[in-house]
This record gives structure tokens, C-alpha cells and sequence, in this order.
């Protein structure tokens, strides 16, 4: 039987893990990407893999168990690239109702076997010494199995993957139109030419509704285009400074974490209401000033610290805040990839949705995430859906 031919829209994250997939099983795989690999959401992430408050059930094990596929695949690689940091996160609270939230959300993980426990304030100062010691009266629990990701590495791990299995990737090559019959699929592109195939698998990231759009299909997705504390947030990384820090932390009114090279990556959510992607914020504006002086607060050595870089990160949500998964027509020939945690989610989705292109088996992990709820639908047609709790998490 002759190989599969597959086209996959989209070169983040998501698109390259399913094209991987896609190529060990068999399939000719062609990746078309209207930019550079990975310039959307996949660069512009906290990417920190985990599934701390994620709910419904079965969204929390689909990426419990996403971390576990990241563990694999690493100690399986036999290339130098570590794209996975295996660090864990503090994490901790201090006013009332944030440690109560926490406290809660701590004891149904560990009611999930997830790993949790409380810790000291001297045993984190003795992992990380630059840390200001955490107030006795705060509520403290470390997540070990959580780890962080870096996305270049990754990327490229990803990359290479593909050409070491023969998929054609094209970047700088955007797609205009798309088509399908009970033969095939077809895929039009700006230059003037076509592709011809089996399959198309859409993993656009936050412009999935545009190419839905190509085939007739309404897909409810978050807006992206202008502020939106869901969609949008912001990142900003700090000059190299002084620190130990090799672990994820979760602090009142901060988040941070290594980026390399002695730097830092801050996020602060409560600031993201004012996240305007037609208008970045410089590095000396009052976002970065604010997220400089709540580091202050928590690390020593950081006087010297200035923000470097700000950006808005945009995020690829679906209406409902899950993942759509699957066929989006009755022909099956265009298979939607779109969701939140892709950076958690790439190598397991990865797979099992190739499984379900080319072996037309359905993984049980994918039952809730049918992409049809969304389809014909406009964001505004879904009840307002309860942030994850950490509404920037990959």
C-alpha cells in the first residue's frame, strides 16, 4: 500500500510533533509554514510543563500524562540538545485566600497521584540562596514531577527530527486556500502553486479559525488581535544577573523562571489586563518596572536587573479553554490541532492524533476534545470558561 501523503499548516509546536508522529508511521509528510518555525505562540511562552489546576479530569490526564511523554522522549534522544529541565516548582501563598486556593488545589492533585508536598523556607533558601526567606506564616508546596521547557532547543530537537525522517518543511510558504473531495485534499498557495494529498492537518496555533474559514467552517476561538487578559499576557526577560536558580517558581505577584545565559523570564497575570498586542510595552515602561520591583522583592542580587526584552504573548485558545481535536468534516480529510498547552501537549497529542490519521483509531485520551462542539460556533456563543490556573502556562 502506498504511504500516506500528508500536509501539515503550521510549523510550532504542535505541527512539528504531529508531523514527526505522522513520518514514523509511514506517512509522506509536507509541513507548510507562512513564517519562520516556531514564530507564533511557540516562542512566546512561560513554557512550563505541567498540569497544576488544569480541569476538567480528563484535560488534567491528557497533560499528566504529556509530561511524561516529554521525559521519554528526551532520554530516548540521542542528541546533545536538553530541551527539558526536569526542575520541579515552588510554589507558595500568603494571604488568606490564596492559600486557601492553593492548600485545596494541592490536596486534589495529590487525591490524583500527582506529586505534591509542603516544604520549609529553609529548605527552599538552601536549594536557591538567593531567595529571601518565604514568611513562616505562608502556605509552601513544591510540584516535583513539573518541568520546564526551552523552546529553541526544542524546536530544533524537533526539527531534526524531521529531516532525519524525510519530511519536506517549508517555511516563508503561505497557504491562501484550502480544498478537499472524497479523493483528496487539496492546498493553494501564495506563490501560485498546489499541493495534492490524502490528508491536511491544520496546527496553526490562534490562526486555525482562519483556515477553518478556507473550508466553510466557523471555529470559536479566543480573539488574540486586541487586550484580553485570556488570550493575551505578557513576558518579559531581564538581563543576566546573579543567581542560582534552576527551578519554576510560583510566587505572590511573580512567576519566574531561568531563561539562559543568567537571565530571567518574569510573568505577572494580575498585569495582563492591560496586554495589548498592537501595543508592546518598551523595557523601561511601568510593566517591566513593576515586574522588576516584585523580583526585588523576592531574590537578592537583583539591584543591577533591568528588563531586556517585553513582549505580548498571544495564546491559541479555543472558546471553551480545551483542546480541539480531530476531523472538522464529514469527509475526513482536514484534521483540526488547536489548543492551549501546547508546549505541555505537543508530544503526546503528537502521537495519538497520527494514530488517528493513520490508522483511523481514536485514542480514549482525545473523547472530550471533538472538535465539532466548536464548529459553526462564535466565542461569544460559550459561558465564560474558568481560567486554568495559570492562564499563560505551556
Amino acid at each position: 500500500m502506498a504511504a500516506k501523503k500528508i500536509a501539515v499548516i503550521g510549523a510550532g509546536v504542535l505541527g512539528l510533533a504531529v508531523a514527526r508522529s505522522l513520518a514514523l508511521k509511514g506517512a509522506e509528510v509536507t509541513v507548510f509554514e507562512r513564517g519562520d518555525i516556531g514564530a507564533g505562540t511557540s516562542t512566546t511562552t512561560f513554557a512550563w510543563i505541567n498540569s497544576n489546576g488544569k480541569s476538567p479530569e480528563s484535560y488534567h490526564r491528557l497533560n499528566a500524562l504529556a509530561i511524561d511523554e516529554h521525559v521519554r522522549l528526551q532520554r530516548e534522544s540521542t542528541t546533545e540538545g536538553r530541551w527539558l529541565l526536569e526542575t520541579g516548582t515552588w510554589e507558595w501563598a500568603t494571604n488568606s485566600d490564596d492559600r486557601r486556593r492553593l492548600n485545596a488545589r494541592a490536596n486534589e492533585l495529590i487525591a490524583a497521584g500527582y506529586p505534591a508536598r509542603q516544604f520549609s523556607p529553609e529548605e527552599l533558601q538552601r536549594h536557591i540562596p538567593e531567595l529571601h526567606l518565604v514568611s513562616q506564616e505562608a502556605d509552601r508546596w513544591y510540584f516535583p514531577g513539573e518541568c520546564l521547557v526551552t523552546p529553541g532547543v526544542f524546536l530544533a530537537w524537533l526539527t531534526s527530527e524531521l529531516r532525519a525522517h524525510n519530511v519536506e518543511l517549508n517555511t516563508h510558504r503561505a497557504v491562501v486556500a484550502l480544498q478537499e473531495n472524497d479523493h483528496g485534499a487539496t492546498i493553494h498557495l501564495a506563490d501560485g502553486s498546489a499541493w495534492h494529498g490524502d490528508s491536511i492537518v491544520i496546527a496553526a496555533g490562534r490562526w486555525s479559525a482562519e483556515l477553518a474559514a478556507m473550508l466553510g467552517q466557523q471555529l470559536a476561538m479566543i480573539d488574540t488581535s486586541r487586550p484580553n487578559k485570556i488570550a493575551c499576557g505578557f513576558l518579559a526577560t531581564t538581563t543576566p544577573v546573579l543567581t542560582q536558580l534552576r527551578s519554576n517558581l510560583i510566587t505572590p505577584g511573580l512567576n519566574i523562571r531561568p531563561e539562559g545565559g543568567g537571565r530571567l523570564l518574569l510573568q505577572a497575570t494580575d498585569l495582563d489586563v492591560s496586554a495589548d498586542p498592537a501595543r508592546p510595552p518598551e523595557p523601561g515602561d511601568s510593566v517591566g518596572e513593576e515586574m522588576l520591583k516584585r523580583l526585588r522583592r523576592v531574590m537578592d542580587n537583583m539591584a543591577s536587573a533591568r528588563i531586556e526584552r517585553i513582549v505580548v504573548g498571544q495564546r491559541s485558545r479555543p472558546a471553551d479553554g480545551l483542546p480541539g481535536l480531530g476531523y472538522i468534516s464529514s469527509r475526513r480529510r482536514v484534521y483540526l490541532m488547536v489548543t492551549h498547552s501546547g508546549m505541555t501537549l505537543a508530544p503526546l497529542v503528537g502521537r495519538v492524533c497520527a494514530d488517528e490519521i493513520v490508522d483511523d483509531e481514536r485514542s480514549a485520551l482525545l473523547d472530550d476534545f471533538s472538535p465539532q462542539r466548536l464548529l459553526g460556533k462564535r466565542a461569544e456563543d460559550f459561558p465564560a470558561f474558568p481560567t486554568q490556573h495559570y492562564p499563560a502556562a505551556q
